[in-house]
């Protein structure tokens, strides 16, 4: 049952190619790219000018990892600058101003060896760090996109392909790839979840952005992805559509719940709460199947609905009646965890309410507290804010603006009909 409170809410080691590679080869945008916006992925791809004693001026493409104040930090593949110790760095937004950078680490002598340049600033405005993404599951098949220097095209020239899957410790690409592509961002819905390292017959290659995190904390680079550049909203690694949130703060308001359904907003100072970090909440309740999933895997007790009716029970609705304690396993077992109350009030009000479900009501990760803001630890731990929208929460009579704003609480060892729960992800370092 809802219970009385008062509360206040916020509520490819390509080298020296000569000819052109392979199957697919056009010179249009996907329009995943137009929706982040190509120029914007350009901002963070470097053109990399190297010449190593007695050769030819070698050029290629370097992809940004992190963009600080005085510095920017790029990642290449390890051959473009083999024999250079100050390659020559050419940034998108001025590409009248080349820079000396500075070899921070590299892979020498393998034949998908990265490196990692260092560039002093000042830093040409406008540039970004691109986002790494380290938890999408590619099949094959995606239809991808790269940014480089081919030396049949403008600079900056953004190509498709498609991945064809894992070859080794290697994505496998086909695409028509050429020597001024390596080092390049190979790019799945404006992330980058892999660096152009070579090509060979009819194939593009590149290293994968896992592999490109773990040498990044070798030479002690912390990637970090623009602000600007995080998708807004993005599939998980099990196809659950996630949108963005962003840090910030946001206005709230106390408000009294009565008995019967009536709620009214208690007039006092101004409140309001902030979150320190970005994140990405699921758009959508956990479902029937994907809890149903969980429960087969870990040997859980399903709630009772989910255990007499589950064949009746449609699988993409949401899943009702699960425990807090369950919930917060759930959340654990995809890598997540539960939204907080001032994340859940924030996921709502920035999404203006499109996230919730107006027939169920969501367990939070906040222990109750009847006053918000005491700075005395709750007494009894075992209580649970519970969020969601006016109807949900059978509030038939709000005086004043109160959605997302009015909070219940429950035991965390009670399931019950018309209660689930959603999960969010932080977004890890070099995302």
């Amino acid at each position: 049952m809802l219970n009385k409170s008062a509360s206040g809410v916020v509520v490819v080691r390509i080298a020296c190619l000569t000819a052109a590679l392979c199957l697919l080869s056009t010179s249009f945008v996907p329009h995943d790219l137009w929706a982040q916006g190509s120029d914007d992925l350009k901002r963070g791809v470097v053109k990399i000018t190297a010449q190593d004693e007695g050769q030819q001026p070698k050029v290629g493409t370097g992809t940004l990892v992190r963009v600080d104040q005085n510095a920017a930090y790029i990642v290449t593949a390890a051959h473009v600058i083999e024999g250079d110790p100050k390659p020559i760095v050419t940034f998108f937004p001025n590409p009248q101003q080349p820079l000396v950078a500075q070899v921070v680490g590299i892979q020498g002598g393998d034949q998908h060896g990265l490196a990692a340049l260092r560039v002093a600033g000042p830093i040409p405005d406008g540039v970004v760090a691109l986002s790494l993404d380290l938890t999408t599951k590619v099949v094959g098949g995606e239809a991808l996109t790269f940014i480089g220097f081919p030396r049949t095209m403008p600079p900056w020239t953004v190509s498709t392909g498609s991945l064809s899957g894992m070859n080794g410790p290697t994505l496998a690409f086909q695409a028509l790839v050429e020597e001024g592509h390596s080092g390049g961002p190979l790019l799945l819905n404006g992330q980058v979840i892999g660096v152009v390292s070579d090509a060979r017959g009819r194939l593009g290659y590149a290293v994968p952005a896992s592999i490109l995190a773990v040498a990044l904390h070798g030479w002690r680079i912390e990637a970090r992805a623009s602000d600007s550049m995080a998708p807004p909203e993005k599939l998980d690694a099990d196809s659950v559509p996630m949108v963005l949130i962003r840090s910030g703060r946001i206005p709230t308001k106390m408000v009294e719940v009565y008995i019967g359904g009536r709620a009214e907003e208690v007039q006092g100072p101004a409140r309001s709460v902030y979150l320190a970090d970005d994140l990405y909440v699921e758009k959508t309740l956990v479902t029937n199947a994907r809890y149903r999933r969980f429960v087969e895997t870990t040997g859980g007790t399903p709630p009772p609905d989910l255990m007499e009716d589950g064949a009746s029970l449609g699988p993409d609705g949401p899943v009702e009646g699960v425990m807090w304690h369950d919930a917060v396993a759930y959340c654990r077992w995809v890598r997540k965890r539960l939204p907080t109350e001032d994340e859940w009030e924030k996921a709502a009000r920035d999404t203006q309410g499109r996230i919730l479900n107006n027939q169920v009501y969501e367990w939070t990760a906040t222990t109750y507290q009847e006053s918000r803001w005491s700075p005395s630890p709750p007494e009894d731990q075992t209580r649970k804010v519970l969020r969601g929208s006016l109807q949900a929460l059978g509030i038939q009579n709000a005086v004043g603006d109160l959605d997302y704003q009015v909070r219940m609480y429950a035991s965390a060892y009670e399931g019950a009909p018309a209660r689930g729960f959603r999960c969010v992800e932080d977004i890890r370092k070099g995302q």
